[in-house]
């Protein structure tokens, strides 16, 4: 018994000294990632450091990219990624989120890699310009009630006077700009209509207690010097056209921004609108950066080409609250 006591403890003796005697194993450190594999797991976390931004492409369509470089193991050299992300066809988890495709191009091996990743959309700056043109008052008026349901403010360029509608309208919470007197080309008129049509009035209304800081172009038609003399007058200048445009604040506080249509005449079916909506709102919300986007249509009716369809106005303010969108007035820039 005794020996086998004393044989044991030799053993866990031996043991003891092996292990205080053996050197440590030194596990090598992991090869460094490819610079596709980087840039590939910066984007799939979306990296705040990214800078997205959007371009138009050939059929003017948004196309969202980034620009990554990353540096080649072992050396001080770059190698450049072009990241494309499909705002277009997300697909939505049930919670307010999205994921989102993305595809990353190596610029000079043409090496390509697809992924997802995922996005919240969050409250920030980001927010739609919304307005109304001409002057449709007996409509408008109609719908006070439908925009506060969905907490939006909008801004009426109104053709003409109409100081009753216009006061109901800032006391609602919404603002009023000026679109002429007549609606008239400005850009074949003489100097002399072109002052009656844009100035002649502004004081008048003005002294009724409607502000005015923004003037609207009558089919956004306008030549260089108009917007110099109208800052005289005006805060903002406003025009209009088809093309997806977006600003900051201080690039529509410089004085002229365009305004992007939204009327009927220019989607065949609901499912078109709807489309190009959620596609401009996700847009903007994605690239970040506080952007604002003005959007203009007409009166509000089911069968009028110069206005927008209730049910596509209700998908627009519902579709902007769930991005957690802002409604700006031009009077707040």
């Amino acid at each position: 018994m005794k020996k086998n006591l004393c044989a044991e403890l030799v053993l866990i003796f031996v043991f003891l000294i092996s292990c205080a005697t053996r050197r440590p194993v030194i596990v090598p450190p992991p090869p460094p990632l490819p610079p596709i594999q980087t840039a590939h797991e910066r984007i799939k976390q979306n990296s705040p450091e990214i800078k997205k931004y959007f371009i138009l492409d050939e059929n003017r369509d948004i196309v969202v990219k980034a620009d990554i470089d990353e540096t080649k193991p072992g050396t001080n050299e770059t190698e450049h990624f072009e990241v494309i992300y499909n705002l277009k066809h997300p697909e939505a988890d049930g919670s307010g989120g999205f994921f989102i495709p993305f595809t990353i191009s190596s610029q000079e091996t043409g090496e390509t890699k697809r992924d997802k990743l995922f996005w919240k959309p969050q409250r920030d700056g980001a927010g739609i310009l919304l307005a109304f043109d001409d002057d449709y008052v007996d409509v408008w008026e109609q719908y006070f009630d439908f925009l506060d349901l969905h907490n939006a403010r909008v801004t009426f360029f109104l053709q003409g006077e109409h100081i009753d509608f216009s006061i109901e309208a800032l006391e609602r919470g919404h603002d009023v700009g000026y679109h002429t007197q007549n609606h008239l080309n400005l850009t074949k008129v003489s100097r002399e209509v072109f002052d009656e049509e844009t100035l002649a009035k502004v004081d008048e209304i003005r002294s009724a207690g409607i502000p005015l800081t923004t003037f609207a172009y009558p089919f956004g038609l306008s030549e260089d010097w108009m917007n110099e003399e109208l800052r005289k007058s005006f805060r903002i200048m406003r025009g209009y056209g088809v093309t997806f445009r977006v600003y900051d604040r201080v690039s529509v506080r410089e004085g002229y921004s365009s305004s992007k249509a939204l009327d009927n005449i220019l989607f065949k079916r609901d499912e078109d609108f709807e489309l190009v909506v959620d596609h401009m709102f996700r847009t903007i919300k994605f690239i970040g950066g506080n952007l604002i986007l003005p959007l203009t249509t007409h009166t509000i009716s089911d069968d009028a080409d110069w206005g927008i369809k209730p049910d596509r106005l209700r998908y627009l303010l519902e579709a902007a609250n769930k991005l957690q969108l802002n409604f700006y007035r031009y009077k707040d820039l």
